[in-house]
């Protein structure tokens, strides 16, 4: 009998959807549900929490890539086995506990919400499922170690307790290479670095609100005067506003930092009428 993913018991899908809930939450102006969002993910992930220890599991192998067969097949054997020692029934307890909120103080709808990485979450969690037939577990391993082994195309500055003297050195390098930052483009490359373990969902809700302070202050630039006359503008800026809407948070790298730093820029320029 085929043993069917249940996208509501994969923890890392849960944590996305409820992030881009958020972020729509907040393009809509919806303080107050934005806010019983953030309750929900604090209070369901904090740094102690089951599920969050369950989530580094899967962040293990979601953020490892560029690797040699050996090593990609000794990182998924020890991420299974840090799994298996977690205690499956307080992850299932706390994930019936956030579904009920979600379900009761949200809308069922949240698992509706487009996740790219949902591929990759239901394969990791196949392979972590004792239920999972072992010709089935064997493939989905395979593809896992496919996707390990993919080259690595950047470098992610993510290391557990990085130094304040490597966080200003990675900004003076972006300096050196994209000419001056502003304030707010240091505080999202700091967050960017030390964007990991306890501190991935704090950067992810960051990013959500900056994000959404952006797609706000560009909208109000279709009120300008040269602007609002201009048609090649208007359609630039509402392109720019569908890109931002689609933006994929699960997965910054620094060529998307790179975008967002520019459109940092671009809401600078707009409110110096530049």
């Amino acid at each position: 009998m085929k043993h069917k993913h249940n996208k509501k018991r994969n923890t890392a899908f849960l944590f996305e959807s409820l992030i881009k809930e958020m972020t729509k939450s907040m393009v809509e102006k919806d303080a107050q549900k934005t806010s019983s969002i953030k309750f929900i993910l604090s209070e369901a992930f904090s740094p102690s929490g089951i599920l969050s220890q369950e989530m580094d599991c899967y962040n293990s192998l979601l953020e490892s890539s560029g690797l040699d067969q050996y090593t990609a097949e000794k990182m998924i054997f020890h991420c299974r086995r840090k799994h298996e020692l977690l205690d499956h029934k307080k992850i299932f307890e706390a994930q019936s506990d956030l579904i009920k909120k979600i379900n009761s103080e949200l809308t069922p709808q949240v698992y509706q919400n487009f996740v790219p990485n949902y591929r990759s979450y239901a394969t990791i969690a196949q392979v972590f499922s004792s239920h999972t037939p072992i010709k089935r577990k064997v493939l989905m391993e395979r593809n896992l170690i496919g996707d390990l082994m993919k080259p690595l195309g950047h470098e992610k500055p993510m290391m557990e307790n990085i130094s304040s003297l490597v966080v200003n050195k990675y900004i003076e390098r972006f300096n050196n290479k994209y000419d001056y930052l502003m304030t707010e483009q240091k505080v999202l490359l700091s967050k960017y670095i030390l964007a990991v373990g306890d501190n991935r969902a704090d950067f992810t809700v960051y990013l959500s609100e900056e994000l959404s302070r952006i797609r706000s202050e560009i909208v109000k630039s279709l009120s300008l005067e040269e602007v609002k006359n201009d048609n090649d503008m208007i359609a630039n800026t509402k392109k720019l506003l569908e890109q931002i809407d689609s933006f994929n948070i699960s997965e910054v790298d620094e060529s998307t930092l790179l975008k967002l730093l520019k459109l940092q820029t671009l809401v600078v320029e707009y409110k110096n009428d530049d």
